[in-house]
C-alpha cells in the first residue's frame, strides 16, 4: 500500500527530526566524510570547508596533520566518523522517507538511532569540556555549540521515540475491559 505524505499530521518534533535528517545527509557526505579519505581526492571547495573548522574553529576533530595522519591520532573519532558513514548515512534515507509519510513503524528506529547518536556524542563533548586539548574556554564553548545539536536532537528523538513505543506496547498488551 503506498503512503503519501501526511505533513498536516506531522508533530512539530518530527518536522525538526525530519530537517535534522535532510540537513545531515549532505554533512555527513561533504564534511564527516573527510577525515576518512586520502586529502589528495577531496575537492578544493570541500579542503577549504575543512579549514575554516580546523584552522578558525579549531575544531580538533577534523585536523588534517602536517604529516599526512587524519584527525590527530583520534582513532576513536575516525570509528564513529565509519559508523557515521555505514550505519547511520543509510538510515537518514529511511529516516526521511518514514518522517515524510508519518510512518507508524517509524519510532523503534527512530529510538536506537537517538539512543546510539546520544551514546557517541558523550565522548566528543568529553573530549571538549573535559580532554588535554590546547584550546581556551571561550573556543571549547564555541566547539560545544556547535556539536551539542548533534546530541540534543538525538536525545529528543530517543525520549519522544520512547513514548511512542511505550504507548504501543501498553496498548497492545492492555487487558480488554469487560462488560
Amino acid at each position: 500500500m503506498k503512503q503519501k505524505a501526511t505533513t498536516s499530521k506531522r508533530s512539530h518534533l518530527d518536522t525538526l527530526f525530519l530537517a535534522y535528517f535532510i540537513s545531515h545527509i549532505p554533512i555527513t557526505l561533504t564534511v564527516d566524510v573527510q577525515p576518512l579519505l586520502p586529502a589528495d581526492i577531496i575537492p578544493r571547495q570541500l579542503l577549504a570547508l575543512n579549514d575554516l573548522l580546523t584552522r578558525q574553529l579549531r575544531d580538533p576533530f577534523m585536523v588534517l596533520d602536517s604529516n599526512g595522519d587524519r584527525n590527530g591520532g583520534l582513532a576513536w573519532f575516525r570509528s564513529l566518523l565509519v559508523c557515521e558513514l555505514v550505519m547511520q548515512l543509510p538510515f537518514f534515507f529511511y529516516a526521511v522517507w518514514a518522517l515524510w509519510v508519518s510512518s507508524p513503524r517509524r519510532h523503534l528506529p527512530l529510538l536506537v538511532y537517538g539512543v546510539h547518536v546520544s551514546t557517541t556524542m558523550a565522548p566528543i563533548l568529553g573530549m571538549l569540556f573535559f580532554g588535554d586539548i590546547d584550546r581556551s574556554c571561550s573556543e571549547r564553548m564555541l566547539l560545544a555549540g556547535m556539536y551539542l545539536p548533534y546530541l540534543l536532537i538525538p536525545l529528543a528523538m530517543a525520549c519522544a521515540s520512547y513514548s511512542k513505543c511505550a504507548s504501543a506496547i501498553s496498548a497492545s498488551t492492555a487487558k480488554p475491559k469487560s462488560l
